[in-house]
């Protein structure tokens, strides 16, 4: 079977819905334009305070995000720290990404510890933005699965 006969629908099936928070715009378009190309349903916001009022709205209306991926330092709001204690409480099934400039050694082991499904250190290559966003929707969707006596 060749492209041309694969059905349109197969060659576009959705990754998953990505919430991308960051306070830089020219991060968010960057994140979204390579999400976008990648098959993700991309939303992004500029502060913490408004992914909450978004991650509570897709949970309300059952379109819940699959992942976020979460600056860490937003001035004049919420940090991502912050954001990430509230995100737990809206949807504990969310895969939650740290991401940072400043990452220091120990940087993955703490953010897991605390909740974060995995770190991403900016600036990212678009293959690892992808191959993150991929391997935490997809550790979360074999976790969610039922498992088979």
């Amino acid at each position: 079977m060749n492209a041309n006969t694969i059905p349109t629908s197969i060659l576009h099936r959705p990754q998953g819905r990505v919430l991308v928070v960051d306070d830089e715009p020219h991060v968010l378009a960057v994140a979204k334009a390579i999400l976008d190309s990648h098959g993700f349903d991309v939303t992004i916001c500029d502060s913490g305070e408004q992914a909450l009022r978004l991650l509570a709205d897709a949970r309300n209306h059952r379109h819940r995000f699959a992942a976020v991926v979460l600056d860490l330092t937003m001035p004049g709001g919420m940090s991502g720290f912050e954001v990430m204690e509230a995100i737990l409480q809206i949807d504990v099934d969310v895969a939650v990404i740290a991401c940072s400039g400043y990452f220091q050694e120990d940087a993955r082991d703490l953010c897991q510890a605390i909740g974060f499904a995995d770190v991403l250190q900016k600036p990212y290559t678009l293959d690892h933005l992808c191959a993150t966003v991929r391997r935490c929707i997809s550790s979360r969707d074999k976790a969610a699965q039922p498992a088979h006596a």
